[in-house]
């Protein structure tokens, strides 16, 4: 069979895709709302993000199930990804313990009694020390310490006394995984990074710091390799997705090299820049190097992505339209389609010439990696300047800029120069400005990617792996995402 199915456990939203290997071809895709959130309300005014992550799960096989009934396709395997940073505790039998707690929880952010912030009592425990973007890093983890990844919110839950005896830890897709085979949860490279506590020269946790920081080990998931096979889908959800029983499930990998893996077709001499949720730079360099203020994450089962991971990105520009939304609502008692108000505001910015006019923006609404207090401002402003056009068209300049950033600091760390910039995330593939505004930013062409729900194509593509289909997940993206 040619037919490869992949599940994505997003944060926005959940996805399911078929691919049919021999065509390069995508059979079909769908996506439903991710509506299992739980916050609370004044837990979403404090940063907190919870959710109910069997309710996830479910809702990703549900949305997959419809798929498969649609297309009636019959997938030789199955693949999986989604947000790779976020915290589930599990108890000895696996059930669910307390709720998921997203990658975008500020939590650790939060004050102690000294007024240290939970994630400085970490770093100064751990023993980090500030990276070339002025961020605490613990060494050899390959990324910044910041709230979003798992082990700073395990450190809160304990040093709150939150964290109960003989749990373990997961994250979505490992958990998607672990449901649909009925396997103890495991974790691949590309997961494990976004911990924040493996070592990556090591490929394996890093245990003199878990240790330093007080965190059990036994909290820890087990290792497998990217692209094999973690065990067969059980009975019950082969019935509730319309599969075979025993269809092959791949180990989980990360939605941000997934991503790259469905969209890069030449490792080597291209750069990707994707904006969903959030926004990533990514280069991809064979052995360990500097990484400067970057992350250099472990790609799919060989070398690295040198990679910016900023704040700017589609919630960025969600902000401004939610925002003239809700004004006009306000003011003229008209409720708008925010699609509509999307799409307004990139024909408005469209024809503001480059530049803005001399508009600037600083988009740190929900502020930035190295300041989590920091704030957006616009500025420059005239009269003639101050519309909404102005806005929109300075604000996608300005998301461009960090984006680019993170490849020049590449290229300047040694990674090399590239020759085409691939584009992929609906943020990109709808917005002409933003695509011009990276392009003059960047200084390179910008393609777009053949296929959308490419970190979905890349999870299928890693079931296609595990399966045989391809040898290696390089050989796998230039044979589907190539020319």
């Amino acid at each position: 069979m040619a037919h490869y199915l992949a599940i994505d456990v997003g944060s926005t939203t959940v996805t399911a895709l078929a691919i049919d290997v021999e065509t390069r071809a995508v059979v079909g895709a769908a996506s439903a709302a991710n509506a299992a959130e739980t916050t609370a309300a004044e837990d979403k005014r404090r940063g907190r993000s919870e959710w109910d992550l069997e309710r996830m799960v479910g809702l990703a096989v549900d949305n997959a199930a419809g798929l498969v009934a649609d297309t009636g396709v019959v997938p030789a395997a199955i693949g999986v990804t989604g947000q790779q940073q976020g915290l589930q505790l599990l108890d000895g039998e696996g059930r669910v313990v307390g709720p998921y707690i997203s990658w975008q929880d500020q939590r650790a952010n939060e004050a102690l009694a000294d007024g240290r912030s939970y994630l400085e009592a970490m770093a100064e425990r751990g023993g980090a020390v500030p990276d070339e973007g002025g961020l605490p890093a613990f060494a050899g983890v390959g990324c910044p310490l910041v709230s979003g990844y798992t082990a700073p919110m395990l450190y809160w839950l304990q040093e709150t006394g939150q964290l109960p005896a003989g749990v373990v830890a997961t994250t979505a897709p490992e958990f998607a995984v672990a449901r649909l085979t009925d396997t103890r949860p495991r974790t691949d490279p590309t997961d494990a990074l976004g911990w924040g506590v493996y070592d990556v020269a090591g490929h394996d946790w890093s245990y003199d710091l878990i240790a330093a920081l007080g965190l059990p080990r036994s909290l820890l998931a087990e290792f497998a390799p990217s692209c094999t096979v973690a065990g067969g889908v059980t009975t019950a959800m082969a019935e509730r997705l319309g599969v075979r029983a025993g269809t092959p499930v791949a180990v989980a990998s990360g939605d941000h090299q997934c991503s790259f893996a469905g969209s890069v077709g030449d490792y080597r001499h291209m750069a990707a820049v994707n904006v969903g949720t959030g926004g990533q730079t990514s280069v991809f360099v064979d052995a360990l190097m500097p990484r400067g203020w970057l992350d250099l994450r472990p790609h799919i089962q060989s070398g690295y992505l040198l990679a910016g991971v900023g704040v700017v990105g589609g919630r960025t520009f969600r902000v401004l339209r939610d925002f003239f939304a809700q004004a006009i609502g306000e003011i003229a008692g008209v409720t708008c389609d925010p699609e509509r108000v999307y799409e307004q505001l990139v024909t408005l910015a469209a024809a503001v010439p480059a530049g803005a006019e001399g508009v600037r923006v600083d988009p740190q609404f929900t502020g930035s990696r190295t300041d989590p207090q920091a704030r957006a401002a616009f500025r420059e402003l005239t009269p003639g300047t101050f519309s909404a056009g102005h806005m929109a068209r300075a604000l996608f300049e300005a998301m461009a800029e960090p984006l680019a950033d993170a490849y020049r600091t590449a290229v300047a760390l040694g990674a090399g120069a590239r020759t085409q910039l691939v584009g992929s995330g609906n943020a990109i593939k709808l917005n002409p400005v933003l695509r011009e505004s990276l392009e003059r930013e960047f200084g390179l062409a910008l393609a777009l990617g053949a296929h959308d729900e490419e970190a979905a194509i890349g999870a299928a593509l890693c079931a296609a792996v595990a399966d045989g289909a391809y040898d290696s997940i390089a050989a796998a993206s230039a044979a589907f995402a190539g020319d």
